[in-house]
């Protein structure tokens, strides 16, 4: 498995995590780093270098979800973890996205698994078509 930071602005994270517990529970391979108002780029930082120092004792390989490409969380996590061979930055959380991240084995190929996850939180979005009414054509008693 790999070990999954979530981060973005406000509490949009700990929402998204707060949701997937009631659907899979407690998992030992997730942290939450929120952004906050009243945080400043350092404080940020530092939150996400303690939360991933503190996976990466469990996880070889992490993953990053964050809410919004160019984002602060994004770019700051981009900043301080994009060289890593080990890790990668994904953006447009979602629910499947995560979830996928959640439950994905650790393979030899991170860009393959990567791609996988991401196309699963893009099979997720869609819309509610009312299925076509059946109607039968009317006779004249035949």
């Amino acid at each position: 498995m790999y070990g999954v930071i979530l981060t973005a602005h406000s509490e949009y994270s700990k929402g998204v995590y707060s949701g997937l517990k009631l659907v899979i529970g407690e998992m030992d391979n997730i942290r939450v780093v929120d952004y906050l108002e009243s945080q400043s780029y350092e404080d940020l930082d530092k939150n996400l270098k303690a939360t991933y120092d503190e996976l990466s004792k469990k996880y070889e390989k992490i993953i990053f979800i964050t809410d919004l490409l160019g984002g602060t969380p994004f770019s700051r996590s981009v900043l301080n973890f994009g060289a890593n061979k080990f890790v990668r930055v994904l953006t447009g959380m979602n629910f499947p996205l995560v979830y996928s991240a959640l439950i994905k084995e650790d393979t030899e190929d991170m860009d393959a698994d990567v791609k996988s996850i991401i196309d699963d939180g893009q099979n997720g979005i869609t819309f509610y078509q009312k299925p076509a009414e059946n109607k039968q054509e009317e006779t004249d008693g035949i």
